[in-house]
Parts: C-alpha cells; sequence; structure tokens
C-alpha cells in the first residue's frame, strides 16, 4: 500500500509540475510578444507564429495518419 501511495504522491507531483511550467511558458512566451511587438520586431513574432502552425499541422496530420491506419 505505501508504494500505491508514494507513486500517486510521486504522479500528481509532476503532473503539477508539468502544469506550472506550461503556464511559466505561456506567460514568457506572452512577455516575449509584447517586447517583440513593442519594439517593433515583426519578423520573429511572424517566425514564431509560423512555427506554431507548423507544429500544429504536424500533430493534426500525426492524427489523420494513426486514424487512417487504425491505431486510435
Amino acid at each position: 500500500m505505501d508504494d500505491l501511495v508514494l507513486t500517486g504522491t510521486l504522479a500528481l507531483i509532476a503532473f503539477f509540475a508539468i502544469i506550472i511550467a506550461s503556464i511559466l511558458g505561456l506567460l514568457f512566451f506572452f512577455f516575449w510578444l509584447w517586447s517583440e511587438a513593442g519594439a517593433g520586431n515583426y519578423g520573429s513574432i511572424l517566425l514564431s507564429i509560423l512555427a506554431i502552425i507548423i507544429a500544429i499541422c504536424a500533430y493534426t496530420g500525426a492524427g489523420y495518419y494513426l486514424l487512417v491506419k487504425g491505431w486510435i
């Protein structure tokens, strides 16, 4: 029983650490985006938005591929 409690506790710690890191990453990204827009450096903003769009397309494409193969 102690192993189950320890495993659950570690899983919750990792889960909340990932959530906190994600929130901090988003805050850093938006702070960076705001400062780049204020500096007038729109090229890096467009490149970051393009990278996000490419990542979304790759994720969607992988999902469709797995769906067609019947793996999900």
